[in-house]
């Protein structure tokens, strides 16, 4: 069965269809030398997907014992390469779009309507703040309690508690304090929180303005670049633009790997590896990073290199005009990007002193701590579910800035996710990597570019 052998292409090109659905772009294309087939042998499982040949297709068949064979050596650990090789391509399957967090949107959408925004739990403020909420409302419950059961106050549990009670005026002047917190915590942790989402405005405004500059260089070679007598693109211009496609995409993916830890894996030699087997890759660029110090700054940085040298190579041999107007102009838009992706990691090394949050934390705990203990004397037993949503808010708050202080989600302080699908900013780039060209490849009417 096929369950008992894989395919390394050699010659052809074959497509990628999973549940009837055939994945776009790069991804869902697979050429020399991608593997067929691989997954179902090292997991001892169904294929997960089909390819089909839109060529003819060579390929190489390696069974299943000549595989275990491979795979069983006294230095191969055969879990762990299961283990790792699941992590790649878990990510390769969420720019792929084989899998979506928010359903192929970049953050988690929402509907206006209140009835909509009620019924919402997943993904919500409340799922992370619930626990400390009850929490909360547990002591304030044994609080009181206690108070009915030792110190025996002679009005009913629903009544306010008479003021001149022993226990009660002791705690009337803790009730002015946390009156006097509660204005300074309101403040600081408004301020705090305004704070973060001024941070995680920025990343995002940052995310798409490298998608921008990414669009502008494409725009700038397709418009520019070398025409036949019939406006189409001749051979070495058509290769031209598929070589700067084809290194933006990787420079934008091991751009998001150098940033985002759960994306990190694909800039490792098993990630490159498995790109390079999944045909995401070409064996000349795979050969080119892998060989490169661990000085040179990642991969990105080559990615980059690639793509202005291929320019400035193509103004040589006059595949793209030889004017000083362009070269400028590609030099400023690249440059533009370099410093914009840049700044990622200066956002996210200075987004808070630890400080700031220090400071911030301890204040809103020692606000919710005395709580239970203030609102009794003016709530009696009401303080209950007071307790409870005020910690559901000012913890909340607190939490909502944490999340927006981690856009990236390196820290994994939230279950759900609630932050950018970096996934999404990959499969727009890369179908922008190719728009410009396919946009430009027929006009509606005659050229006359002279090199």
């Amino acid at each position: 069965t096929d369950k008992d052998y894989m395919l390394i292409l050699e010659e052809g090109e074959c497509s990628i269809t999973i549940d009837g659905e055939e994945i776009p772009g790069i991804y869902g294309t697979m050429r020399p030398p991608a593997m067929v087939g691989e997954l179902a042998l090292l997991m001892d499982k169904d294929r997960a997907a089909t390819v089909i040949a839109k060529t003819n297709v060579v390929a190489f068949r390696l069974d299943r014992a000549s595989f275990k064979y491979f795979m069983t050596g006294p230095l191969v650990k055969a879990e762990d390469i299961k283990t790792e090789i699941r992590n790649i391509d878990h990510v390769i399957d969420q720019i792929s779009g084989v899998k979506k967090r928010y359903g192929g949107d970049i953050i988690r959408q929402f509907k206006p309507s209140r009835r909509w925004l009620w019924g919402r739990w997943h993904g919500t403020i409340l799922q992370q703040a619930w626990k400390a909420a009850a929490t909360s409302m547990l002591v304030s419950t044994c609080f009181v309690a206690a108070i009915r059961f030792f110190c025996r106050p002679s009005w009913a549990p629903g009544q306010i508690p008479d003021p001149n009670f022993p226990i009660v005026s002791r705690l009337i002047p803790l009730a002015k304090l946390w009156h006097y917190l509660m204005s300074i915590t309101t403040f600081i942790l408004t301020f705090f929180l305004s704070q973060a989402y001024t941070l995680w405005r920025n990343m995002y405004d940052t995310t798409r303005k490298i998608q921008g500059r990414i669009n502008d260089i494409g725009l700038l070679v397709a418009s520019t670049v070398e025409r036949d007598d019939q406006g189409k693109y001749t051979k070495r211009g058509e290769d031209l633009l598929d070589d700067i496609g084809n290194y933006t995409r990787l420079f934008h993916l091991f751009c998001w790997a150098k940033y985002s830890k759960k994306f990190q894996v694909l800039s490792t030699s098993r990630g490159m590896s498995r790109m390079l087997s999944r045909g995401i890759m070409s064996r000349t660029e795979y050969n080119t990073l892998t060989s490169l110090s661990s000085s040179n700054g990642g991969p990105h940085n080559a990615c980059l290199t690639w793509i202005l040298v291929k320019c400035l190579t193509a103004m040589k041999d006059n595949t793209l005009p030889n004017d000083h107007a362009l070269r400028d102009l590609l030099f400023r838009k690249m440059c533009d990007l370099r410093g914009t992706f840049a700044g990622i990691g200066d956002q996210l090394d200075g987004r808070i002193p630890l400080a700031y949050a220090h400071f911030v934390q301890v204040l809103v705990d020692s606000f919710l701590l005395i709580a239970p203990f203030a609102l009794y004397s003016e709530l009696g037993i009401w303080s209950i579910p007071a307790v409870g949503l005020l910690t559901l808010f000012y913890a909340g708050l607190l939490d909502l800035a944490k999340i927006l202080l981690d856009p990236l989600d390196n820290d994994e302080f939230y279950d759900a996710p609630v932050n950018f699908d970096i996934g999404v900013l990959i499969r727009e780039s890369n179908a922008g990597s190719t728009r410009w060209k396919y946009s430009a490849e027929m006009l509606p009417f005659a050229t006359n570019f002279e090199s």
